[in-house]
């Protein structure tokens, strides 16, 4: 299979676009190739696409970047969680919002959109464009893969004879992370080993939206409360959440459980909430749940390392909802795409090649 190049740096100059032939002067992992189509991308830089129909493929900031209440140049399409979300957090009128819902497909200016579930943060979606006459297009957003997509039958229609634009986050050998349900285990496991000393808080780490599965599953199975802060208790209000998490959720931050930003997991700002908490707790034990917490070059990565200092303790946690580059080489496998775009992390140069012949079969 010949795989198709684009590259991708955060700052994509106009010489660049020039070279890409891009008469909207913008990328073709947000401006879909052939297709009058943004995806991910608002504000700058957006005015010469004279697009009506935009698509935000999850609620994380640097895909919405640039949208505002003042948005007015068409209409967006997202799942019903990031509807929510761009609504509360970012003043987005109703009126601009379109929901759709996953695994219907439906049709937008002629062509047939189909969003599927992307295993990201909640609302995350994949979308399958397939315009009538033309090659389809997978765009992944972020994503990470699993074996079950591969019954997901907007996927399945297309495969062998579509374009991949591809999140490659992870697109280096080195990033072989276990399984979520591994990690899981494993953090179930240490909150046990440390839970001897009844003053100890555990502080696992989250994004606005995001990384929530790893601290809801530990208050389920241990049947403890959590706190969060009242804007994350907002955040997770948009999800519908089922009962048996919502009913452990508490902003009462005696619980010895704390959802927090996943920055405030670290030794520095660990000693600062224990000296908030002086006379409540003697040690902190915080979980960093992030792929880049970790990688290995051979076989499996661990699925958790612990380091402390005095009474602070931190267990890094490859706990990722990014694709590991195993696990990208068995997406390009199953998709076979005749074209991959990938949307992160190239140079522009032999860097970006080398990640991307690392994803095809070897010869």
């Amino acid at each position: 299979m010949q795989a198709l190049v684009i590259l991708k740096t955060r700052a994509f100059h106009n010489t660049e676009h020039k070279l890409l032939g891009s008469r909207s002067g913008l990328p073709p992992w947000q401006k879909m190739p052939g297709l009058p189509f943004l995806v991910d991308r608002f504000g700058k830089g957006t005015e010469k696409a004279a697009c009506k129909s935009w698509f935000l493929t999850h609620f994380h900031s640097d895909h919405y970047k640039g949208l505002t209440s003042k948005f007015k140049a068409g209409v967006i399409y997202c799942t019903l969680i990031t509807a929510k979300l761009v609504h509360q957090r970012l003043k987005v009128p109703w009126e601009r919002l379109r929901v759709v819902q996953l695994n219907a497909a439906q049709l937008v200016e002629g062509v047939r959109v189909t969003f599927v579930d992307a295993n990201h943060c909640p609302g995350a979606a994949m979308i399958v464009f397939e315009p009538p006459g033309r090659a389809p297009i997978v765009h992944t957003g972020d994503c990470r893969y699993h074996v079950g997509m591969q019954q997901e039958r907007a996927l399945v229609a297309v495969r062998g004879r579509a374009t991949l634009i591809l999140d490659t986050t992870y697109c280096a050998a080195q990033y072989n992370f276990p399984p979520q349900l591994q990690v899981l285990q494993f953090v179930l496991e240490a909150v046990r080993a440390e839970a001897f000393n009844p003053a100890t808080l555990f502080l696992f780490g989250s994004y606005t939206i995001g990384k929530e599965r790893l601290f809801l599953e530990v208050a389920r199975i241990l049947q403890r409360k959590v706190y969060v802060s009242v804007s994350k208790r907002a955040v997770l209000d948009t999800l519908g959440l089922p009962p048996e998490y919502e009913t452990l959720l508490t902003t009462d931050d005696r619980a010895r459980l704390h959802a927090v930003p996943l920055w405030r997991v670290s030794l520095k700002h660990m000693a600062r909430t224990l000296k908030h908490y002086r006379g409540r707790y003697t040690t902190i034990v915080g979980f960093q749940p992030t792929g880049w917490s970790m990688h290995s070059g051979k076989g499996r990565a661990p699925r958790g390392r612990r380091r402390q200092k005095g009474t602070l303790i931190v267990y890094s946690v490859p706990y990722s909802e990014h694709s590991s580059h195993q696990e990208l080489r068995q997406m390009v496998d199953f998709l076979r795409p005749t074209k991959i775009i990938p949307s992160v992390n190239n140079d522009g140069g032999s860097k970006a090649s080398h990640m991307v012949a690392s994803l095809q079969p070897p010869t």
